[in-house]
């Protein structure tokens, strides 16, 4: 971004309660708008703060609130630099055939879960392992990336990682990762009015 000139362009982050959720996600959408780009990051809990991207450069992120706020940066910034589409949740119509393609890609493999994701864990099942080390595929949510006691997801190849939902693009797309969310959309607005 250094060498763009827009590390210093506002990022404002706005908790929105209306726009639809992935169905692996739980929390609070929090709406992330860059250079008229709009992403999403869903939190734990509301987020409301307009920040600069230079604020993130060498910023110790301790707390999750931190963490979730970078995430949704992310996610806005890759979306404005267009190399992520998938920024914001498909809607409701479409979660059982989002969870159908889910439930194909994950057959007959060990499953590990890093996020709560009820829906995904469901549809694992008996294949649900209790240890990372044991997984042929771990799934990530935003909740996931965020939580205190996250595994240093960089420890593992990339191909054994599949980022699920919209809250991961950003990140998914920087590690080179795999990005699951095969209905979701793309700007749901055009400006920072």
């Amino acid at each position: 971004m250094e060498e763009c000139g827009i590390a210093e362009s506002p990022v404002i982050l706005t908790p929105d309660y209306d726009i639809p959720k992935c169905a692996y996600e739980q929390g609070i959408s929090v709406h992330v708008l860059f250079g008229g780009r709009s992403a999403v990051f869903v939190a734990e809990e509301p987020i409301k703060v307009n920040t600069k991207p230079s604020f993130m450069n060498g910023a110790p992120l301790k707390k999750a609130l931190q963490r979730a706020a970078a995430a949704g940066i992310i996610n806005a910034i890759t979306g404005f630099l267009c190399t992520v589409r998938k920024l914001h949740a498909c809607e409701l119509k479409n979660h059982a055939m989002c969870r159908a393609e889910l439930a194909k890609k994950i057959q007959n493999k060990q499953i590990y879960c890093q996020g709560l994701m009820p829906d995904a864990r469901t549809l694992a099942g008996n294949s649900l392992v209790e240890r990372i080390e044991d997984a042929d595929i771990i799934l990530v949510t935003g909740d996931g990336l965020i939580q205190e006691n996250a595994v240093r997801l960089s420890e593992f190849a990339p191909d054994r990682l599949l980022y699920l939902g919209p809250s991961t693009v950003g990140t998914a797309h920087l590690l080179q990762c795999e990005h699951f969310c095969p209905f979701g959309r793309g700007n749901l607005q055009t400006s920072e009015d």
